[in-house]
């Protein structure tokens, strides 16, 4: 004889129903009385049995109305079963949040019911909004550190229009002492306002990079992303003996993306190529930026270096945060750059380059194919 054969078939429900975490109802499809309601259920409320309530009235958070995707007052018993609604709703009163899956069945006496089931994912949702809250901070942290690792560097950058600024203005002074008139001091100090308009434009580029701001995705062009990410790192280029080329396709098509983001992409991967190519001999020390499409839906943007490779086994861990192949690196810079590309709806991707060094690409949507 079976174990549970002295029960019938609603008690062993009743008790499959009652070991469930989840709160599972039934309520009247017009009038919203609960006309069934399991231990979890009933948890919510302290215990006492909320059955003949109206479900509006109870812990557990509903749908509005027009969220339903069919009225459950106006179905008739040939209508069902349906489904009514599936979603995260948050309960104000406790601050929790609850899946709640509603279906419109037909009760034992021939009506209408909804019949819900409401889940807690309170936990889940947290542990998601530290979770972005996190990645926000590492963002930024990564942010000030590129910038910090770039302080000297820029420090040399904007040195020289000042240091250029001081030799035309003390050479006026001299002039002016030996009597050189207006037209000959002109074109000297039209020198020293294209450097002082230089310093400015540096200036402005480092405030633009550092700054807090929330991603905007605007319609932005490629070249115009390359050549300001690039303008951070000509001085240094040119100190370590490295020969930037930039290769961008003609009558490339606007992308969709936060212009301050996708150059800290473009600037990471073209310094950790700097750094490939520190042991390599001059005639290869050089850098390939280049940009072109990738279908007719987006643009791809590859960094090309010729330095000492990756191996495959360090290829395919590249990505997880804190490896790294640098004896003083994070190992964040890579992962976070990933996450940004994603974040673009995009691609970063790592290969072997034929000639000696390595290939980092990455693909952001083209501006039209978004709107589509």
């Amino acid at each position: 004889m079976a174990a549970d054969a002295g029960y019938d078939a609603s008690e062993r429900l009743m008790a499959v129903l009652d070991g469930l975490d989840a709160a599972v109802y039934a309520a009247d499809a017009r009038g919203g009385e609960i006309l069934f309601a399991n231990r979890a259920f009933r948890a919510l409320h302290g215990d006492y049995d909320p059955v003949g309530m109206v479900l509006r009235g109870v812990v557990v958070p509903l749908p509005e109305r027009g969220d339903y995707r069919v009225d459950p007052r106006g179905l008739a018993a040939a209508d069902v079963p349906c489904e009514l609604f599936d979603g995260e709703l948050p309960q104000p009163r406790s601050g929790r949040w609850y899946h709640v899956r509603e279906q419109a069945v037909r009760w034992v006496d021939g009506r209408v019911v909804r019949l819900g089931i409401a889940t807690d994912v309170t936990l889940r949702k947290r542990t998601a909004e530290i979770a972005r809250q996190q990645e926000e901070r590492i963002s930024r942290t990564a942010r000030l550190i590129t910038m910090g690792e770039m302080a000297s560097m820029l420090a040399h950058e904007i040195n020289q229009p000042l240091a250029a600024i001081a030799n035309y203005c003390n050479g006026c002074v001299v002039r002016m002492e030996a009597g050189a008139t207006a037209a000959e001091l002109q074109p000297v100090m039209k020198k020293a306002a294209a450097q002082a308009e230089r310093a400015g434009k540096i200036i402005h580029r480092i405030r633009e990079f550092v700054k807090k701001s929330e991603p905007r995705r605007v319609g932005v062009a490629v070249a115009a992303i390359l050549d300001d990410a690039l303008a951070f790192v000509d001085l240094d280029a040119q100190r370590r003996g490295i020969r930037l080329v930039v290769d961008v396709a003609p009558d490339l098509p606007e992308v969709l993306a936060d212009r301050i983001m996708i150059e800290q992409v473009v600037l990471n991967l073209v310094r950790n190529g700097f750094d490939a190519m520190k042991d390599a001999v001059a005639d290869e020390r050089v850098l390939t930026v280049r940009a072109r499409a990738s279908g007719e839906r987006a643009v791809e943007i590859a960094v090309i270096d010729r330095g000492h490779g990756i191996d495959e086994e360090d290829r395919d861990r590249l990505f997880q945060p804190f490896f790294t192949t640098k004896s003083e690196g994070m190992g964040m810079g890579l992962a976070i750059c990933r996450s940004i590309v994603e974040y673009h709806d995009g691609r970063l991707t790592v290969e072997a380059n034929p000639e000696g060094g390595t290939i980092f690409a990455f693909t952001l949507p083209v501006e039209e194919s978004v709107r589509d």
